[in-house]
């Protein structure tokens, strides 16, 4: 899904108060270094995975894809991206099947990407998790979990009614999967059905 970086990864700025963040396409490792190691590595860490719930999630990942929506200047980015990362290394998902993309919190670029990868996808709140079986968003942890990250990726992943946090009023699930826009597929690289 995301076979070539085309665009930098781990862009770094500094926010309005003056702290680092990152931007844009960022890889896992870079979280994992300061700064952000300080709430990085001590929220993964801490993390401890509901591992009967994570075996029944476990096999129901491997044709499934990962966009990770976050802000380093988010608390509950901080808080939950990691505990993501946890429970999808337990799950032995391939680093190939996640895309971690960091958004800014400048007030002419809030919630942006520099390559614009949020939009048609609707990122309102962060950290947001979207879940792809191909082309297809089967669904989306936003923010934090309704039950527990482990709960709400079974019911997703195995096509349970599941609505997150801040469902639109008056939609339904139907309405909140949809296919991944074509523009994001050029910006990751990804082949659509048919392409290699």
């Amino acid at each position: 899904m995301f076979a070539h970086q085309t665009k930098p990864v781990n862009i770094e700025a500094t926010d309005k108060k003056g702290n680092l963040i990152l931007l844009g396409k960022t890889t896992r490792e870079r979280l994992s270094q300061a700064p952000f190691d300080s709430w990085y590595n001590k929220n993964y860490e801490s993390y401890i995975v509901d591992s009967n719930i994570a075996a029944q999630v476990k096999p129901l990942l491997g044709n499934k894809h990962f966009l990770v929506f976050m802000g380093t200047w988010c608390g509950d980015s901080r808080r939950e991206v990691p505990r993501m990362y946890r429970i999808l290394d337990y799950c032995q998902v391939k680093p190939s099947q996640i895309q971690l993309i960091n958004v800014s919190n400048s007030d002419t670029a809030y919630k942006q990407s520099p390559g614009h990868e949020e939009q048609g996808l609707n990122i309102r709140r962060v950290p947001t998790l979207l879940i792809f079986e191909g082309r297809r968003e089967v669904g989306r942890v936003v923010e934090s979990p309704v039950t527990s990250l482990e709960k709400d990726m079974l019911a997703i992943v195995s096509g349970q009614p599941y609505e997150h946090r801040y469902k639109l009023p008056g939609k339904n699930m139907a309405d909140t999967t949809r296919l991944q826009p074509a523009a994001l597929l050029r910006k990751t690289g990804k082949a659509g059905p048919g392409r290699q």
